[in-house]
């Protein structure tokens, strides 16, 4: 064998060794160590206890003329609010509303007082701006929540909490003050 095999061998059998030992308890008597208890605290998670139907009302168009679109098999018109109760006590509401030839799709939306509103608004009005916007009433010089402008088509999410004081509010698109506007209900 040659010199260099012969070290190279040695070097392994030394490092095999060394490997060994070291998977024996600190004190060299082959015992492994006790192993540690690791426990996980799930993050905070709130599972509705019970739904609620909302009370469903229809609003026709300001102008008169369909908005040709389709709304999802589960809401039966779109500015339709659900509701479910959670676990923390507070309400969740979703509403999808739209803006389409110059006018929203509804003219009314409903809310749960305190809910925590997600409102869906999709732009359908190409090349011009729109938003959603929540005040205390028709004044507008109060804001409850006012939504990022976008430039349709396009889609947006907007979150905010309703009011905790029931009663009918005022929504518009800030762009389109005079005829884009409705009434925001919370009970």
């Amino acid at each position: 064998m040659r010199p260099n095999a012969v070290l190279l061998m040695a070097l392994l059998i030394v490092s095999a060794g060394m490997l060994v030992a070291g998977c024996t308890a600190p004190g060299g008597d082959g015992t492994q160590p006790t192993p540690t208890e690791t426990i996980t605290t799930p993050t905070e998670t709130q599972t509705p206890l019970e739904t609620e139907t909302p009370m469903m009302t229809e609003t026709p168009l300001e102008t008169g003329t369909p908005t040709g679109t389709e709304t999802p098999a589960a809401t039966e018109t779109t500015g339709v609010t659900t509701a479910a109760t959670t676990a923390a006590g507070g309400e969740v509401a979703t509403v999808d509303i739209v803006a389409d030839n110059m006018a929203f799709d509804t003219s009314t939306i409903t809310v749960p007082a305190g809910a925590e509103v997600t409102m869906v608004f999709d732009n359908q009005d190409d090349g011009i701006l729109h938003n959603v916007a929540v005040y205390t009433d028709s004044s507008a010089t109060e804001e409850i929540f006012v939504g990022e402008t976008i430039t349709g088509p396009e889609t947006t999410t907007y979150t905010f909490t309703a009011p905790e004081e029931p009663g009918t509010y005022f929504f518009r698109c800030d762009v389109h003050p005079q005829q884009m506007t409705g009434d925001f209900i919370v009970e």
